[in-house]
């Protein structure tokens, strides 16, 4: 069995709690951030630990609801704490889904004011019709402009792909 599909039952499992109302989200974000830190995945991995022990050592270093302390045990039995950052990352996306939410990769070549990317959310808001949220990153190499990824929809507003445009133009 994959680790998608193990890692979805339980990413449902918690999003269902979160749906009643109980507030689930920050603390699987941070037992995930607690597993991916550089090192622990060996700790949590390691056969000659007991399970025991590794799940008292991420319940110290994250206080988490006593729903998320009985997925670590649960995990921690079955040798599936490593799977966190893949549930939280299922998790997150079941709740933007539920609030019609779509996430839009932009890419930079400097920083963007939060007045501007307001404005770029706004406009894309509207052309959408749902809620967005930006992951803005910056990459140089594009000059000026933006990059913008929704989905496998990409608009390509950047400085260099207009100038590569032009180059190919002029060169016939």
């Amino acid at each position: 069995m994959s680790t998608q599909k193990i890692s979805r039952r339980y990413a449902r499992a918690l999003f269902e709690l979160i749906e009643e109302g109980v507030a689930l989200e920050q603390g699987v974000q941070q037992l995930a951030a607690a597993v991916s830190v550089e090192g622990a995945e060996a700790f949590f991995s390691s056969p000659a630990i007991d399970a025991a022990k590794k799940a008292e050592v991420l319940k110290q270093a994250v206080s988490a609801p006593a729903e998320l302390h009985r997925l670590v045990d649960l995990l921690s039995e079955r040798n599936k704490l490593l799977l966190l950052p893949e549930i939280a990352g299922m998790v997150a996306d079941m709740v933007r889904q539920s609030k019609a939410e779509t996430v839009a990769d932009v890419t930079v070549a400097a920083p963007l004011k939060a007045d501007a990317q307001k404005k770029v959310a706004a406009a894309l808001e509207k052309s959408m019709g749902r809620k967005v949220s930006l992951n803005v990153s910056e990459d140089p190499s594009i000059l000026g402009g933006m990059v913008i990824r929704i989905g496998d929809r990409q608009i390509d507003y950047s400085l260099r792909t207009r100038l590569d445009a032009m180059r190919r133009a002029i060169a016939g």
